[in-house]
């Protein structure tokens, strides 16, 4: 089932490529399109960049961390922590697709949440 959101979020207009990464940085699944960078490599600083998103929500008292956004000249890598320690890495080719992809999102996170349960 996993795999199946995954691809339901690739074919999302804007969205290059998207991994489900374990805690410890391991990429237990990913898609890409061709065009895209190998997501392999990502899950170790994928890992990290969401520890420190939690440990600044920490120091600022503002709850849990429900995503993390950066945007890059290419385009905008999103990390959505999902339950059970997993986190969903998704690249997008533009600030334009964000809108597009948050809306699929609210659909995709809930089916992995579950699949991951």
């Amino acid at each position: 089932m996993v795999q199946e959101v995954l691809g339901e979020l690739q074919v999302t207009k804007g969205v290059l490529a998207s991994a489900l990464v374990a805690e410890d940085g391991f990429v237990v699944e990913s898609l890409r399109a061709d065009q895209a960078p190998d997501v392999d490599f990502l899950g170790g600083a994928a890992s990290t960049a969401l520890a420190s998103a939690r440990a600044l929500s920490q120091e600022l008292g503002r709850g849990e961390v429900e995503e993390v956004m950066v945007e890059y000249p290419e385009g905008p890598v999103l990390l959505v922590p999902l339950e059970a320690g997993y986190l969903l890495v998704v690249l997008m080719d533009s600030m334009q697709s964000l809108g597009r992809v948050r809306f699929q999102l609210k659909k995709s996170v809930p089916r992995l949440q579950e699949a991951l349960s």
